[in-house]
């Protein structure tokens, strides 16, 4: 499989012959044990998810029925419906529910969770509102709102207007009276706008109940007084839904209030229920608003998935009617218990954190006392912590924003879990009082501030400083990866100190060099030297040389300024014992370009490379690439014609390009994507011509387009033609084009032009010599980067005559 090969990751091939019992069971026996168990102290506790180990009633009644295969397709919670098998088991457990929530009489069906339960609810009330004559919907919810609530306003294309967070982290019913009355201001005469409230009933991040009671009196009262407005009221009670009936039975969060019109449940969560199982509920004569008919099937659809499984019914019935009220009392029961003893420990261990337990639920809200409230990632990672940052007002008056972390107290945690938590959490907490802060030594005073924005930013823009000293291992792959960027380290918040060269030779005007610290220059990431204005060397330490993707050591030429599409980046890569690797010309900005890069055996061209990295928490930084197209072009011994030997398309480029990750998604290892591969091989001696378009079957799909950094949408052709790779770009609905040619022995003249020195024991190097190595090696990279000029939109790469030898350019 490619996964974390190179960050990319494309499909497998189907097997053609099944694998043996033994080897099915040794793969799967390898993944289960990856997985963590439940009830073992010396696992890791999943103490930031509201999940949990589902009851042995659910998983037997499950296991009993699956093998029949019952299909709960449509609702069965009308009179006459769900008399028989699973679905009148999903009937009965789905009316008990709305009985649970004090319904006198309710429709609902089970569902994959809370996010298909709300989009079910927000999609009734839309068609309701829109049957009432709004012209226009809206979804209110508080800011702290789940996000399946601003998914679903997507999907259904609703306008998602968001109440901010106050102090109370609650919607507040004044809060939702004062929206209305702006949206009734913005209703014109004749109009109508629909409102879908949403209330919470247990949020993720803090547990906490809207006043559901509140807000519901508002609606009532709008409703009783006329207006402009129609609402329809949906509580999400994923997380409370099935604890506070049990714990705070006086909480009104439900269907006591005539203005909640639907509800959502996740007995997946807290309920003891496997994964995937949510039960929608809604007040009778809604779910027509949702009704779709299945004339090929003899029914009328009102779900959003359509089929659903009987066998996870008869799972929810078997708790239902298992466990009852007394044995769900006593699960929270406990649960509250637990919680009580984790927020003891939190304390114990962070004597100086705000820990606020949630009234009713099984959670605790924490927020510590120590860097900035952030807790050690390794901590974080083990016990899958996650935090938030929220409004605050600190017993000091003051206000402003916190962060806190959140822990659910859930059934299957034992006091033997929490005490282990406890003490990992105060010997973290200790450990990172007690590291001491590295003082980086000051650069010296420069009056004319040159030295300022390169103690902050690499020129080569190659490589991130990702790990504090400490914190490196370059054998935990792939967690402790290294990758080159194109965004300076100004932009991230990173240092270095840098200074003006000065060596034995009396030194170079404008030269600097730099390193995160250099009183050690090649012991810590990299140590650089730079000439601002033209280029930059850098040669990374042995770790990063160990987990570097893209070599040892890069020169890059930037300058002169100002720089154009039509005036590329050039940078040249050598491997650690000075072997040359590659040469990369980069047409664009430094981030998003047109790029060729040319190898000894073979040459790669990127159309629309997208390059960028990202803090993702304190100093752990991500990296992610998105590419529209990647020819990749193998160079074979002879003179073998041209031959395409895959097509891989994994996007469309025509449609707007939309990166593959976002921010939230970026994980340490390099994120790859290509919206199109294309694979070549070539003899290095083949001088004939190839047909454009013959390079492209038309049964790989039609034409080869891509996103270009240069033109936008492009179509794409090459041919191999006198000794030469020819790419043409041609704008598609506009004027435009462009054309990279490679000669095919390029990359065999390049390490002779470009010679390295051994950097593999970096600590042996002394400044001077790679001062002297950058001195030698720019001029040359300047006279490829002149021959690369585009002329007339054509870029023809090229050894200019004499490049080996001659003087710096001025």
């Amino acid at each position: 499989m490619a996964d974390l090969e190179d960050g990319s990751t494309e499909t497998d091939a189907f097997p053609d012959a099944p694998l043996s019992g033994a080897e099915l069971a040794r793969v799967l026996d390898e993944r289960l044990a990856e997985v963590p168990g439940w009830h073992s102290p010396d696992d890791p506790v999943r103490l930031g998810f509201a999940m949990t180990a589902p009851h042995a009633l659910a998983l037997d009644a499950f296991g009993r029925f699956a093998e029949r295969n019952p299909n709960n397709v449509g609702v069965h919670t009308r009179f006459g419906d769900g008399v028989r098998g699973t679905r009148r088991l999903e009937r009965e457990a789905v009316l008990a529910l709305a009985g649970l929530l004090h319904a006198d009489a309710a429709d609902g069906h089970l569902t994959g969770g809370a996010n298909e339960g709300t989009l079910a609810g927000l999609r009734i009330g839309r068609n309701a509102l829109r049957a009432a004559g709004a012209g226009r919907v809206v979804v209110l919810a508080s800011a702290l709102t789940h996000h399946s609530v601003a998914k679903a306003a997507e999907i259904l294309d609703l306008e998602l207007r968001s109440c901010p967070a106050g102090p109370s982290w609650l919607l507040e019913a004044q809060a939702v009276d004062a929206a209305l009355d702006a949206l009734a201001e913005e209703t014109g005469p004749g109009a109508r706008t629909g409102v879908v409230v949403v209330s919470t009933a247990g949020y993720y991040n803090t547990g906490l109940v809207d006043p559901v009671d509140a807000i519901s009196a508002v609606l009532a009262r709008r409703a009783a007084g006329g207006g402009n407005l129609s609402v329809f009221h949906h509580v999400d009670a994923a997380h409370g839904g099935m604890i506070l009936p049990f714990t705070a039975p006086e909480v009104p969060f439900d269907f006591r209030n005539p203005y909640v019109h639907s509800v959502v449940l996740d007995p997946h969560k807290s309920g003891l229920m496997p994964y995937s199982c949510g039960v929608f509920l809604c007040r009778k004569g809604l779910l027509g608003h949702g009704a779709v008919p299945a004339p090929m099937s003899g029914f009328v659809d009102e779900t959003v998935s359509g089929s659903r499984s009987g066998a996870m019914a008869a799972a929810l019935w078997s708790l239902v009617f298992g466990l009852a009220a007394d044995g769900y009392r006593e699960v929270f029961r406990d649960c509250l218990g637990v919680r009580d003893r984790l927020a003891d420990a939190i304390r114990a261990a962070d004597p100086d954190a705000v820990v606020l337990p949630s009234p009713g639920n099984t959670v605790v809200v924490a927020g510590f006392s120590h860097g900035e409230g952030r807790l050690p990632a390794e901590l974080a990672e083990r016990y899958r912590l996650v935090g938030n940052t929220l409004p605050w007002t600190a017993p000091d008056g003051s206000a402003g924003e916190r962060l806190f972390h959140h822990f659910y107290a859930m059934p299957h945690l034992t006091p033997a879990h929490v005490d282990g938590f406890g003490a990992a959490l105060a010997a973290a907490l200790a450990g990172a009082a007690r590291v001491p802060r590295r003082e980086v030594p000051a650069a010296p005073a420069n009056p004319a501030g040159e030295l300022r924005d390169l103690r902050r930013s690499s020129v080569c823009l190659r490589h991130l400083v990702v790990h504090p000293p400490g914190r490196r291992d370059p054998d935990d792959h792939p967690h402790a990866y290294s990758f080159h960027t194109f965004q300076d380290r100004a932009g991230l918040g990173e240092e270095l100190a840098a200074r003006p060269w000065t060596g034995a030779d009396g030194g170079r005007t404008g030269l600097y060099v730099y390193a995160p610290d250099l009183t050690a220059p090649f012991a810590n990431e990299l140590f650089g030297v730079t000439d601002p204005e033209r280029y930059s060397l850098e040669v990374l330490d042995r770790n990063q040389q160990k987990l570097s993707l893209v070599g040892a050591a890069h020169f890059a030429v930037f300058g002169p300024e100002p720089r154009t599409p039509d005036r590329p980046v050039v940078l040249a890569n050598f491997h650690a014992d000075g072997a040359f690797r590659s040469v990369e010309y980069k047409y664009g900005d430094r981030r998003y370009n047109d790029e060729v890069q040319v190898f000894p055996d073979h040459v790669v061209v990127k159309i629309g490379k997208d390059a960028r990295s990202v803090r993702r928490d304190g100093n752990d930084y991500s990296f992610s690439l998105d590419t529209s197209l990647e020819l990749r072009v193998r160079l074979t011994d002879g003179a073998a014609a041209p031959r395409i030997t895959r097509v891989a398309r994994h996007a469309d480029p025509a449609l707007p390009r939309r990166r593959h990750l976002l921010r939230g998604q970026y994980r340490r290892f390099p994120n790859r994507f290509f919206d199109t591969v294309v694979d070549l091989t070539v003899g290095r001696e083949y001088a004939g011509g190839s047909p454009a378009a013959g390079l492209v079957p038309s049964a790989a799909g039609g034409p080869l387009l891509a996103r270009s950094a240069l033109l936008d949408l492009v179509r794409v052709t090459a041919s191999v033609a006198e000794g030469a790779l020819r790419v043409e770009l041609a704008a598609v609905g506009a004027e435009g084009g462009a054309a990279f040619t490679v000669p095919l022995g390029l990359g065999a003249r390049l390490p002779a032009l470009l010679p390295g020195i051994p950097v593999g024991d970096p600590e042996a190097l002394t400044p001077a010599e790679v001062v002297g190595w950058a001195g030698r090696l720019h001029p040359r990279l300047a006279s490829l980067r002149e021959a690369a000029l585009a002329r007339e939109g054509h870029r023809r790469l090229s050894v200019p005559e004499g490049a080996a030898g001659g003087t710096e350019p001025a």
